[in-house]
């Protein structure tokens, strides 16, 4: 035997993940680490501040508080 093989007999070396699938992994990650830093953002901000942007504390903290992979869009039912 000159390869590793898989369960399945073929070359490790033939095995790809598709570049596509990479690259959109990749972007979930980097939108959720994204998303969860602006939420925490949120608390850090003055009470005048809040007010400027038509939150209250407790509506910045419900947003704080949400998981990383909850969207509006996907509220919506739109993913």
């Amino acid at each position: 035997m000159s390869s590793i093989e898989t369960i399945s007999g073929r070359p490790i070396s033939r095995l790809r993940i598709p570049g596509g699938f990479t690259k959109t992994a990749f972007s979930y990650l980097k939108d959720w680490f994204v998303r969860r830093r602006t939420r925490l953002e949120l608390l850090e901000l003055s009470d005048a501040a809040l007010e400027d942007l038509g939150l209250t504390r407790e509506a910045a903290l419900a947003e704080a508080m949400r998981p990383i992979w909850d969207t509006e869009s996907r509220r919506k039912g739109r993913y």
